[in-house]
């Protein structure tokens, strides 16, 4: 008996279903993407289901379809890093997929027939939205449970790292590079560097440090004028806060590699101690993939000026 495939149902739940997909593979890999560049991703790997409405295609070209499928999936959603980091991501995408098509036979598993339509390798199932969206949000909740219990695979790295604003440079912290650093501007994506505002007092441009140390006593400061700041939620031990943000920031990386900048760089200052005290700053593996070697001097003052929007 033929299924009736409804063109909508199948695209809004391959949509959803490859949005929770992706974000697992962006925990598995150590950087999740931003909400925007998951829908990014997303949205080709709903249209790609097209192909089960298609007349039958011979085996390899099935396969080369959902192979370039996948890779332009990824592609879409993940920065590239190289292309060690493109086929990890491609290849957990593709286990992923595979874990789902298992969830949802073992959901179905006392219920048959199961109402399969196949066709060029694109299934669709003939399921309640519900129990499909569910299976695909269980597979991702259970892999998030996984990571928490027993840790996701992390490179730390300690760095020197320098900070200047405006012609004024802060002294050299101490940075630590962990690819478990999740915080993220939920405007515009952007990974940012947190910083300790205690080893930072008193080295800033006063407009900044002035808002900052009326902002950590509980004051309601308006943002100084001309200099690009914002609040960021972040979730921390005692609970989710909302930390001050300043862009514009030139940074300087020296560790174990070659020395990096970055320019418009967006820093989140905090007054808690970051990692017991040992460390001033924390930036994640997507900010350092944002520097580049430091092959030309700093750049002017007015260039530092340019805000990250």
């Amino acid at each position: 008996m033929k299924t009736v495939i409804y063109l909508d149902v199948l695209l809004l739940l391959n949509f959803l279903v490859a949005y929770l997909l992706l974000r697992a593979v962006g925990f598995l890999c150590g950087a999740p993407p931003g909400f925007l560049r998951t829908c990014a991703g997303a949205v080709p790997a709903a249209l790609s289901t097209l192909i089960l409405l298609a007349p039958p295609m011979p085996a390899a070209a099935c396969i080369l379809y959902q192979t370039v499928s996948a890779a332009g999936i990824c592609r879409a959603a993940f920065p590239f890093r190289g292309w060690r980091g493109f086929a990890r991501q491609t290849v957990w995408y593709f286990l992923l997929n595979m874990g789902l098509a298992g969830a949802v036979l073992l959901a179905l598993s006392r219920d048959l027939p199961l109402g399969v339509q196949t066709n060029n390798l694109a299934v669709y199932w003939a399921v309640s939205p519900t129990l499909l969206v569910g299976s695909a949000a269980g597979v991702y909740f259970v892999l998030r449970l996984v990571l928490a219990l027993f840790g996701a695979p992390k490179d730390t790295e300690n760095w020197e790292l320098r900070l200047s604003l405006n012609g004024t440079k802060a002294p050299p912290l101490n940075a630590l590079l962990d690819t478990g650093f999740l915080l993220r501007d939920p405007l515009s994506g952007q990974s940012p560097i947190l910083a300790s505002y205690n080893s930072l007092r008193g080295t800033l441009p006063p407009a900044i440090s002035g808002f900052l140390e009326r902002y950590f006593a509980g004051a309601c400061p308006e943002f100084p004028p001309g200099i690009p700041v914002r609040l960021i939620p972040c979730k921390t031990a005692g609970g989710i806060r909302t930390l001050p943000a300043v862009g514009g920031f030139f940074a300087r990386l020296s560790g174990p590699g070659n020395p990096r900048q970055a320019e418009r760089v967006l820093v989140v200052f905090t007054d808690q101690t970051l990692a017991d005290g040992s460390v001033q700053a924390l930036f994640g593996k997507e900010f350092y993939h944002t520097t580049r070697p430091l092959r030309e001097p700093a750049p002017s003052a007015g260039r530092e000026r340019s805000a990250v929007e």
